[in-house]
């Protein structure tokens, strides 16, 4: 005669596990990095009919400032910069030659990153144009097709403030806080 065992199941014990789950959750809340947001303000470049208005004579024209970003570097173009731009007279181009960047890269011809590029030299030459345009606060940013996120900011940058000029109250100067993106760099 067999005997059967009679096989008791035991109530599973979960105590343990939910201690660990009450200690891991507000350790796990504590240790995760939230996402951070940072947001560059600017503007897209106006649609529409130009203005038919005739301008005052005696009045400066606007600026219009343009900073294109390629491969070989800065280039500043604006209405009546001229003089500031190229101190030494505007290259003079044959017919299908491209202007010379204003701001060449570091390196040489081409730029290979984003220290490549004369940030400072850019500030500069932007500080000088400010002081000759002291109430434009444009710049029309026109990155070439092929730039990195990275240099569109560090132009952005530039543009915005030279931090190595400081006013009475200790804050950087401000120079052309207003950056409009545009497209398709030449």
């Amino acid at each position: 005669m067999s005997e059967r065992r009679k096989v008791e199941n035991p109530d599973l014990d979960l105590t343990p596990i939910m201690n660990l789950v009450t200690i891991l959750i507000p350790t796990l809340l504590m240790a995760a990095q939230f996402v951070h947001l940072a947001v560059i303000d600017s503007t897209l470049p106006a649609i529409g009919q130009p203005q038919t208005t005739e301008p005052d004579p005696n009045e400066t024209p606007p600026l219009n400032l343009q900073l294109f970003i390629t491969a070989g570097g800065l280039t500043l173009m604006g209405t009546g910069a001229d003089e500031i731009l190229f101190p030494d007279g505007k290259p003079t181009l044959q017919p299908g030659e491209a202007m010379p960047p204003t701001i060449p890269c570091k390196s040489g011809a081409v730029c290979t990153g984003v220290e490549d590029y004369d940030w400072k030299a850019l500030t500069k030459k932007l500080g000088v144009l400010k002081d000759r345009f002291p109430k434009e606060q444009n710049v029309i940013l026109v990155p070439d097709n092929a730039v990195r996120y990275e240099l569109i900011v560090s132009a952005m940058d530039a543009a915005r403030a030279d931090i190595e000029v400081k006013d009475e109250n200790n804050k950087s100067r401000e120079l052309f806080p207003y950056v409009v993106i545009a497209g398709g760099a030449p």
